[in-house]
């Protein structure tokens, strides 16, 4: 039997999941949630196989709620079962450390599927999501050859969370010469932020 816990703050929805789960035999619902504040230290505490986790939450989002879950327990798997279906909002949860990613409209069997998908040690993703991580994969070649390898080692520390400063003293250079550096990397990438610059570096395997 695998164990899910919910984490939805629309109350018909977490109990039409609730519902769905303990109507088969293969699943137990162990906890449902409204809010990430409260999910994190039940979640926690009760170690359920798989969560099924929102985005749009009151407070703290789904996707911090995971990287909290997944940083104290990562061999719970977590599956996003949202409305959003941006890429941003995809590839934010996936570097999180969700394990696959669902929209809302997806018929209970398939995202029971999914669960079981999941657990099984897959990455389940709707369709429609599917076909542009692909289209992500596929696109901005040319870039990545355009980044000289100093870039590269600029950008490589970028999506490691470290600060101009930490980048300087790593690669023994000022840190006006990393903002030169990370200048041509945002025009090279045409992103305008450090955080664009990171997911577009992840879902392109830049890095």
């Amino acid at each position: 039997m695998i164990t899910v816990a919910i984490v939805e703050d629309i109350k018909d929805i977490r109990e039409g999941l609730r519902l769905i789960l303990n109507a088969s035999s293969d699943f137990l619902c162990v906890g449902t949630y409204a809010d990430a504040e409260t999910a994190i230290p039940a979640i926690l505490g009760i170690q359920p196989d798989v969560v099924l986790m929102d985005i749009e939450l009151p407070g703290m989002s789904g996707i911090n709620c995971v990287r909290h879950i997944k940083g104290q327990a990562p061999t719970i798997d977590i599956l996003m079962l949202t409305v959003h279906a941006d890429d941003q909002s995809v590839f934010q949860s996936l570097k999180a450390g969700a394990c696959g990613y669902l929209t809302k409209n997806t018929p209970p069997h398939k995202l029971l599927d999914a669960i079981k998908e999941v657990k099984n040690g897959g990455a389940p993703m709707s369709s429609n999501v599917a076909r542009m991580v692909v289209g992500s994969f596929n696109s901005f070649k040319k870039p990545t050859r355009l980044l000289t390898s100093r870039e590269q080692d600029v950008l490589n520390h970028l999506c490691q969370g470290k600060s101009y400063k930490m980048i300087a003293d790593a690669l023994y250079v000022s840190q006006d010469t990393v903002r030169f550096h990370i200048k041509n990397i945002y025009k090279k990438l045409q992103v305008n932020s450090k955080s664009e610059a990171v997911i577009k570096a992840l879902k392109n395997r830049i890095v």
